[in-house]
């Protein structure tokens, strides 16, 4: 139907605008590091087009809810401003069948959400570490950066402060807790990182320093040269298939009495994975009921209204996270409540808009 494909476009445009400009803003930082790995390091641009493309997923689940919420806010605004809402109404179509062709659109929208957090963002880390891994083994320089402590490595901490694309390394400083009993702390004047034959090993090898070994006494040996061969971390922590997984291991950590905040954390970010989806559905149809309550303001008013239920939601969201690292809720219950507490609201303004009543009662709402 004609009515269909016009609201559908009028949706359309301003969604793929707000998902560009979203998805763009939370790249930007993560360009800014890249840069410095492609101008000073060697890096490729294929390789820059690769960890993009696995950083971007995580990206998406965050914008495409807000980009639905700001599309509807918008596209409505602008036909309330322009009286057309009115005029469809005098025409006998109620504001129920406009949704139609805006509830298709937001369907297919959640379920391409609900597709990409099971499918492609689940734990989201084990790709990267592959193309991190790929990576240093084309580009040694890329593995570590100077002036830092580099945690890339189990129990061990590398310092370096000069790296040069090719792995010549300047003033090294090493700590290696391998062994918790003895641990060790060597330091070397320059070195350079060894490509190994497999992509789990960095090598290292120290010129002209000491290792100070800690015991009973403190030993020190200095060497002419010294090679060290680390294994990479795997992907910043332990990997876990299942929640139950996690769950079990959350028990035996407090059973330990262990900090269980990283596993809660990796808990609630793979729930997210699926309420971000089911956030599309709640804030896209959110968005035209807002929509149609702006009237004077145009797409302007519209815009304002989406970003400040934006900033509500995820504001909600970040202290439901809080509570739960805390362990004052569930995971579950922190993680859904935001969805349901904007369920009730996306149901209050639907069926107030159905009533053509102000979308607040008498005396904060405005009449039409």
């Amino acid at each position: 139907m004609i009515l269909d494909r016009y609201l559908f476009r009028e949706l359309a445009t301003p969604f793929l605008l707000g998902v560009t400009g979203l998805t763009s803003v939370f790249l930007a930082n993560q360009m800014v590091r890249m840069s410095d790995l492609f101008v000073g390091r060697g890096l490729t641009l294929t390789a820059i087009a690769k960890l993009i493309g696995v950083l971007l997923p995580p990206f998406l689940l965050v914008t495409l809810p807000a980009a639905l919420l700001l599309a509807g806010t918008v596209a409505f605004a602008r036909l309330s401003a322009d009286s057309e809402t009115v005029a469809l109404k005098s025409a006998g179509i109620s504001f129920g069948r406009m949704l139609v062709p805006i509830a298709v659109f937001v369907s297919l929208v959640s379920a391409a959400a609900l597709t990409l957090g099971i499918t492609t963002e689940p734990w989201g880390k084990g790709k990267l570490k592959n193309i991190a891994l790929e990576t240093i083994k084309a580009h040694t320089g890329v593995a570590l950066t100077p002036g830092v402590f580099n945690n890339l490595f189990d129990d061990v901490l590398v310092y370096a402060a000069t790296v040069e694309p090719n792995g010549q390394l300047g003033g090294v400083f090493v700590t290696d807790e391998r062994d918790p009993e003895r641990p060790l702390l060597i330091t070397a004047g320059s070195g350079e990182l060894l490509r190994t034959t497999d992509g789990n090993h960095m090598g290292f090898r120290l010129v002209g320093g000491e290792i100070y070994r800690a015991g009973e006494s403190v030993q020190r040996v200095r060497f002419a040269t010294y090679d060290i061969r680390l294994g990479l971390a795997a992907g910043g922590g332990e990997v876990f298939g299942s929640v139950e997984q996690i769950r079990a291991r959350i028990d035996q950590r407090r059973a330990a009495g262990e900090s269980v905040a990283p596993l809660l954390q990796l808990w609630m970010d793979h729930t997210k994975n699926v309420t971000f989806g089911v956030a599309c559905l709640i804030l896209g149809l959110l968005g035209p009921a807002l929509g149609v309550h702006t009237v004077r303001s145009g797409r302007i008013g519209g815009f304002t209204s989406g970003m400040l239920i934006i900033l509500v939601y995820y504001a909600v969201l970040t202290t439901c996270q809080a509570l739960v690292i805390k362990e004052h809720v569930s995971v579950p219950v922190g993680a859904w409540l935001p969805n349901a507490l904007f369920s009730l609201a996306t149901l209050w303004a639907l069926v107030r808009v159905h009533q053509e009543r102000p979308l607040l009662p008498w005396p904060f709402g405005r009449r039409r």
